[in-house]
């Protein structure tokens, strides 16, 4: 008697279901959705902006945070008592070079108290948001509280 040859029907249905499985994760990504893109570059926002926060506190400086359309700057005060950021901030790069993918914010001072100024005097308080952005569509709210310190 020959051997019969061919595929049984379990492992065509396990091919036709990997391959479906592939196409759903891949084809996103070949397509040029930056959805994870715009969710990676907001968490890279809020570390910064915590980095900032956290710095200010433990050096007892002004830390300025620069929230520009791809990428925060993080700079610090010289010595304490001094209102301009010159010194960078570890190093550190938070951007990101995703098409599409930008921040609305603003240029915020982190002082040595732990609040959130929108002037590197102190005497404003700052209160908001910046707005992660893909393609022109909120993406994303990153809610900071210059009271407290607070940001999410």
């Amino acid at each position: 008697m020959k051997a019969a040859r061919g595929f049984t029907m379990v492992e065509l249905v396990l091919v036709v279901l990997l391959i479906g499985v592939i196409a759903a994760i891949g084809v996103p990504k070949l397509m040029g959705n930056n959805t994870m893109a715009a969710s990676a570059f907001g968490d890279e926002v809020v570390s910064a902006l915590r980095t900032a926060q956290k710095s200010a506190v433990a050096r007892r400086r002004l830390v300025c945070a620069n929230v520009g359309a791809t990428s925060v700057t993080l700079t610090q005060a010289v010595a304490a008592g001094a209102t301009n950021c010159t010194t960078p901030v570890n190093g550190e790069i938070y951007a990101t070079t995703t098409q599409g993918v930008t921040a609305v914010g603003q240029a915020l001072f982190f002082q040595p108290n732990g609040l959130i100024t929108s002037d590197a005097a102190g005497a404003t308080v700052a209160r908001g948001t910046v707005t992660i952005e893909l393609d022109g569509t909120a993406r994303r709210a990153i809610v900071f509280e210059g009271s407290t310190g607070y940001v999410q």
